[in-house]
């Protein structure tokens, strides 16, 4: 790639300026309150919810971010009830996954909040629990989301060039029923493949290779493949960059805080630019949260991030085989966080 490529991706600063804020603040209070664990969960809670600032949700101004607020503290709860048994677990994330596979051919916004309930999900399901770790898990999911909404609507009063939503996506061409249905069960086989192989391999946040497998997995094979190679492209750039950074500093909190706070504001700026770009970011931030909240092992969050990120990868590629599969489109626009999912 050269540097025209670069500089010709859609930044967008001033609105990264709404959204990122919200980690440090929650990951602070944590700190300062010894619960930094928590502070992690809330904060990575709001790292998705911010993305939604970008979006309406059917013409109502801040409903993605009001609906994904709900929908992950829900899911998150549900998660970690479900995470205590696997083969239910895996029931109700086939059932989530089929779901947004298919919002996904109808409504960019409805997929989005979809999405992101399906990854509180998973992550959920791994931190499994009884109902008081479940209310637990999904009261620190609610504070994150909301704690979010509420610093975005501040500085939206006091900024409001910089809350607009960020360019839509093409509305998208009704789906034939065959390929609804298809795509459907090819994403709910991903993600019980995927999951049942990451436990099988007893890879520390498995949650990761489902999660991988839901994001890439796309109606066409050569999408999926190109999606695929983009996102584990990112992943390797951020976890090196996230990990260096990590070990570079002593896992300082002060330190990691700003590097958090860096990365997050990278991501939401580029939310638009290409999937390997905002992969980078994302993961980043991500490798660095976790470094927080576990006291270090950078090295070892990277570690397995690359290697559930290639399982998902892998699996999503096998199960876009079976057909039937939507023809790429030649002149469809670079694959983008906001483009069809």
């Amino acid at each position: 790639m050269d540097r025209a490529f670069f500089t010709s991706q859609p930044v967008y600063w001033r609105e990264a300026a709404l959204c990122a804020p919200a980690l440090p603040v929650l990951l602070l209070i944590g700190l300062l309150t010894g619960q930094v664990a928590y502070g992690a969960v809330a904060a990575g809670a709001a790292f998705s919810v911010g993305f939604g600032a970008a979006r309406d949700l059917r013409g109502r101004r801040w409903g993605a971010m009001l609906a994904a607020v709900a929908g992950t503290t829900a899911t998150a709860f549900i998660g970690c009830l479900a995470g205590q048994w696997e083969i239910v677990l895996m029931i109700v994330a086939a059932v989530a996954a089929a779901t947004c596979a298919v919002l996904a051919l109808y409504d960019e916004d409805l997929w989005w909040v979809s999405l992101q309930m399906v990854i509180a999900l998973l992550v959920a399901g791994h931190y499994s629990g009884p109902v008081a770790a479940a209310g637990t898990r999904g009261a620190a999911v609610f504070a994150g989301g909301a704690m979010q909404v509420l610093i975005v609507l501040v500085l939206a009063r006091i900024a409001p060039a910089a809350a607009g939503r960020l360019p839509p996506a093409p509305p998208k061409p009704p789906p034939e029923r065959k390929l609804v249905v298809s795509h459907a069960i090819r994403a709910a086989v991903c993600v019980v493949l995927a999951l049942a192989v990451a436990w099988g391999l007893g890879l520390a946040n498995s949650y990761w290779a489902p999660m991988t497998a839901m994001l890439i997995l796309k109606p066409g094979l050569s999408d999926t493949h190109t999606r695929g190679v983009a996102r584990f492209t990112g992943t390797i750039v951020g976890c090196v960059l996230a990990s260096l950074y990590a070990l570079a500093v002593g896992y300082n909190p002060a330190l990691l805080l700003a590097g958090i706070g860096l990365t997050a504001c990278a991501a939401y700026a580029l939310q638009k630019a290409h999937y390997a770009i905002l992969t980078s970011a994302v993961t980043a931030t991500v490798v660095l949260l976790l470094s927080l909240a576990q006291g270090g092992h950078a090295l070892t969050n990277a570690e397995h991030r690359l290697i559930a990120t290639l399982l998902g990868g892998v699996i999503a590629l096998a199960i876009a085989r079976i057909a039937p599969h939507r023809p790429l489109d030649q002149n469809a626009p670079v694959d983008q966080v906001g483009a069809a999912a």
